[in-house]
């Protein structure tokens, strides 16, 4: 879709209307040019570009890989709120290009910070750090609450701080944390028919949890810059910007990595790209994301192969949470009262379906899991009691049998070493009831003998004898009328 900023306003008075079919704006000499045509005239250039992306792209597809990485042990460090009286100032310790390495005053750690967050009215200021060597002990990983940190660069608050002074101090309780984030890299993603280029962003998921559920992906943004607001887009054909000629205004497109509750639904102006599940990264956008000409290709793919698996899926049922059953503990999913991946409560009267990772192509499209994924299932919990009934089943082959004249060996007998005694086949059904008519062809054994249809004791009364051991004889014709 195009973007969304309606440009036929003062002062732009952009009136392209694709149902008009208009392809070029022909200028002519001796007339004047209008500020709509020079606008309409990149919009025109903007729809051909737009129609031949959504052949190839789809909506928030990547163009340049800007990969997204998910880390469960993104370390914190909490702040003081003030520092020799004065409000501290976490952007003074961080350097895109240069990392600045902390020191703890009294453990003697040290890190690189890599990001900041500014502190509220309800949290601390945080930093954001790489830890590169153990303390001074050679054992404390971390910084230490309430001690004193010194910066190798010059931070400035309100008073500036020389590198390697003393110019904060770790929070009281609980300085040093492990979280959770998501960092995406420089590249250029399809939005609303445009290219757009994204910097390289990390969102903080949590500063202390690595069990958190969220959507991560782009906030899109339409801007209308001003010269007013931007000095470079003034007039510069003096070799300097002139602001007495501020020129035209820019639209400007900016996505910016952001997290979402998985209950919201609205994308009209975002772009999911990696979504957690209790920690778990449970989808992933892929690479490249084709539309008419993916389509194309899963079609191709469908006729040639069929569906498949590349990496089968694997399924396993698993208690909801922990329970004790005959002395032993049968360990769940979730702890007692969680929230399962379905949103329900875990609960004792739930199991829990593992379906592991794998990656399979239906009809033609590429469907890969990287996470493993949980899928609640109720317990039975209902019963009925029956008294004296009867639960039939099916032996396997089985013959009709009429005339039945005594019962089959169909179990071990008292003084016989043999049970399930050779029964005869024959060529012809049987005459009289205890005598066998025609030859015999051969051989099986009699499982089990059930009733079937009929009044018993008649001849016509019709019964199932399940076979099984079935061999038959060979014989040879002799061309004299006997048989070998």
């Amino acid at each position: 879709m195009a973007q969304l900023t309606n440009l036929n306003v003062s002062p732009y008075y952009d009136d392209f209307d694709k149902a008009d079919a208009f392809h070029r704006v022909l200028f002519r000499p001796g007339f004047s040019i209008q500020a709509r045509e020079l606008t309409t005239l990149q919009s025109i250039l903007q729809n051909q570009i737009e129609q031949q992306g959504n052949h190839v792209f789809k909506e928030g597809s990547v163009v340049i890989p800007g990969q997204v990485s998910y880390s469960d042990a993104y370390y914190s460090l909490a702040l003081e709120s003030t520092f020799g009286g004065e409000d501290v100032r976490p952007s003074q310790y961080y350097n895109a290009t240069t990392p600045v390495t902390l020191t703890g005053v009294t453990s003697g750690v040290k890190a690189q910070v890599i990001g900041y967050a500014e502190g509220s009215t309800t949290s601390q200021p945080y930093l954001y750090v790489q830890y590169v060597q153990t303390g001074t002990d050679n054992n404390t990983g971390v910084f230490s609450d309430s001690e004193n940190i010194i910066a190798d660069s010059v931070v400035t608050h309100t008073t500036s701080y020389a590198a390697n002074i003393a110019s904060g101090t770790t929070f009281s309780s609980s300085a040093s944390g492990t979280g959770s984030a998501v960092t995406v890299e420089a590249g250029i993603y399809y939005i609303r028919g445009t290219f757009v280029r994204n910097e390289k962003q990390t969102v903080v998921l949590s500063n202390t949890s690595k069990t958190e559920t969220a959507r991560v992906g782009f906030l899109i943004n339409e801007t209308l810059v001003s010269p007013e607001a931007d000095t470079t887009l003034t007039d510069n054909a003096t070799g300097s910007n002139n602001y007495a000629a501020s020129g035209a205004h820019r639209l400007k497109i900016t996505l910016t990595l952001a997290k979402l509750d998985t209950t919201s639904v609205d994308d009209s102006l975002f772009v999911e790209l990696i979504r957690t599940t209790s920690g778990r990264v449970t989808q992933l956008t892929r690479g490249t994301d084709y539309a008419v000409l993916g389509d194309t290709l899963a079609r191709r793919t469908f006729d040639e192969s069929g569906d498949y698996t590349v990496r089968p899926f694997q399924f396993s049922v698993n208690e909801s949470i922990d329970n004790d059953y005959a002395g032993e503990t049968n360990v769940g999913i979730y702890g007692t009262a969680g929230t399962t991946d379905d949103n329900n409560t875990a609960d004792e009267s739930l199991l829990s379906v593992s379906i592991t990772p794998g990656k399979a192509y239906v009809k033609g499209y590429e469907i890969e899991k990287t996470a493993a994924t949980f899928l609640d299932l109720n317990k039975a919990r209902d019963f009925n009691t029956v008294n004296a009934g009867v639960t039939t089943f099916e032996m396997g082959n089985f013959a009709f049998a009429t005339n039945l004249f005594g019962t089959p060996d169909i179990g071990n007998i008292s003084g016989e070493t043999t049970p399930y005694k050779e029964v005869g086949l024959f060529t012809d059904f049987t005459a009289t009831r205890g005598s066998s008519s025609g030859y015999q062809v051969g051989v099986s054994r009699v499982r089990a003998v059930e009733y079937f249809s009929g009044t018993i004791g008649n001849n016509d009364a019709q019964f199932k004898l399940y076979l099984f051991d079935v061999r038959m004889f060979t014989y040879l014709n002799l061309g004299n009328g006997t048989d070998a």
